[in-house]
């Protein structure tokens, strides 16, 4: 029993936990930095620069606006607590540290509350950038979350069950989704940079435009925990990409190499492609979500 206990701690706090959770997503987004740069031309900031910039953040001050409402506190807290949840429901490495009978809808849930924390910590600023770019977030929300549920559906009809430890371990056994269903695989590819607000879908920020969007008048702690939902949520996605698409994983090192390639590709999307505007992201993610349709009534028919 004690045994047991101490190995449910160790899952939850170490492996595949909130030390692995946060250690990857911050590694990872210097990764992606590293590689846009390389991609480039230039030398790009070092791996660690998101660990240096995150203890810096909580050292700052925190500034609240004489005309922020009463959740300018409250909200990127939730959205980092939701961004962490939803880790550890997401089968890393064929380990999940919550629990395994955790299904995909809860993901899905707490994969939407962190951005939609986001964009009301935005709302709650009273800025007219924040507000603009909270605006933005959510139209996009009901843009990619359509692509987002079609290409899930796929793998939990095909596998009949909701857990993505589940369609893991069937991936392991049977092989890639993404090779039996493209265009449902290639829609969640679409989500996964929706989602993180990568190029071309990082509309609600659009420095060019609204200085940083929602985040404009954020700064030390607060600020902290939106970018560090940010990084986590991209981690997120991407290893949930690996266990509903990619083959699943069942070691360290075979769910290091997939992710990686992931991030490969989320990196080339970050350089070659343009910032949408808002309408054309609607209509672009919701022809994924029609393609990622065809796999499902190819599913649904056969």
């Amino acid at each position: 029993m004690m045994e047991e206990i101490l190995f449910s701690l160790f899952s939850i706090l170490i492996y595949p936990g909130f030390l692995f959770l946060f250690i990857g997503s911050f590694v990872y987004a210097g990764l992606l930095r590293k590689l846009a740069a390389r991609m480039q031309g230039r030398i790009g900031p070092p791996i660690w620069q998101p660990f240096f910039d995150f203890i810096k953040l909580l050292g700052k001050q925190d500034i609240t606006p004489q005309q922020a409402k009463i959740g300018f506190t409250l909200w990127p807290l939730i959205a980092i607590t939701s961004a962490v949840i939803a880790g550890l429901l997401t089968p890393i490495a064929g380990t999940v540290a919550l629990f395994r009978g955790g299904d995909i809808i809860l993901i899905v849930y707490f994969l939407s509350l962190a951005s939609f924390s986001l964009y009301l910590a935005g709302l709650s600023s009273s800025n007219p950038f924040g507000v603009v770019g909270a605006k933005r977030g959510i139209i996009q929300m009901l843009a990619y979350e359509f692509p987002f549920i079609a290409a899930l559906a796929v793998p939990v009809l095909r596998v009949s069950t909701l857990s993505p430890y589940v369609v893991n371990i069937f991936q392991q056994q049977y092989g890639y989704m993404a090779v039996l269903y493209p265009f449902a695989a290639l829609a969640f590819f679409v989500s996964i940079l929706a989602k993180a607000e990568i190029p071309p879908f990082h509309v609600p920020e659009a420095h060019q435009e609204i200085v940083s969007g929602y985040s404009t008048e954020y700064t030390g702690t607060r600020l902290a925990m939106m970018d560090a939902t940010h990084m986590i949520k991209l981690f997120v996605l991407i290893a949930l990409g690996v266990a509903m698409f990619f083959g699943g994983s069942g070691s360290i090192l075979g769910f290091v190499l997939k992710t990686l390639v992931i991030l490969v590709a989320v990196a080339l999307s970050r350089v070659l492609l343009a910032r949408l505007r808002i309408d054309h992201v609607l209509k672009f993610c919701w022809i994924f979500g029609f393609v990622a349709l065809i796999d499902l009534a190819r599913l649904m028919l056969l």
